[in-house]
């Protein structure tokens, strides 16, 4: 499910736009996963998700899923483990498990984790970022309709039929490309607000 609907484009650009129209819900789409790979992070709710990580050993353990919500089980090398501050390991702040009187194991996929993360309502400044991506994602796709998908069109004239091409760089600074496929997907400010969000592996 996407991180935004259509009815917030809708809102957001001040047109009319069909909740089915499939332009639409590919926008919402494609914004959201960009969300996603540049946060390295889910973010929509995922209970009971089960993953096998690696340890460098020490009494911290990151799990890669923010934010940690409960962690139904701990396996660590064949062994289930009990949770508690005079049993196994406890959960802390920011998705950290910390074993509780030795280290990790240590090895390669040595501990398995069940565990629920992400957020039930998606934050309102990450609905945001995404409403505006797919936003300009769907008006890229507007704007090459009219113009019969030819990349560069500035104008038309009736009389004599005149077709005047322009610069259209959207993609970026020099990087010298046209049409709609150039549309930026996350503006440099919209990933300032998701910055908060994003897991940089320690």
């Amino acid at each position: 499910m996407g991180f935004c609907t259509v009815a917030d484009i809708r809102a957001f650009l001040q047109i009319e736009i069909e909740d089915d129209d499939a332009s639409a819900l590919r926008a919402i789409e494609e914004a959201t996963e960009a969300i996603r790979n540049y946060c390295h992070q889910t973010i929509s709710l995922v209970e009971d998700d089960e993953v096998t990580l690696d340890c460098a050993g020490g009494r911290r353990l990151f799990l890669p899923e923010l934010p940690v919500l409960s962690v139904a089980e701990v396996v660590e090398d064949d062994e289930t483990l009990t949770a508690g501050s005079d049993e196994d390991y406890q959960l802390a702040q920011y998705g950290v498990l910390y074993r509780v009187g030795r280290d990790w194991e240590a090895g390669v996929q040595v501990i398995t984790v069940t565990y629920t993360h992400g957020y039930a309502a998606i934050p309102d400044d990450i609905a945001g970022v995404c409403t505006r991506a797919a936003a300009r994602g769907y008006q890229a796709g507007l704007r090459a309709s009219e113009v019969d998908g030819v990349p560069g069109v500035a104008a038309y004239s009736l009389g004599d039929y005149s077709v005047t091409f322009g610069a259209e760089g959207g993609g970026g600074v020099s990087e010298g490309v046209l049409g709609a496929s150039a549309s930026r997907m996350l503006l440099l400010s919209e990933k300032d607000a998701l910055n908060r969000y994003r897991y940089v592996a320690l």
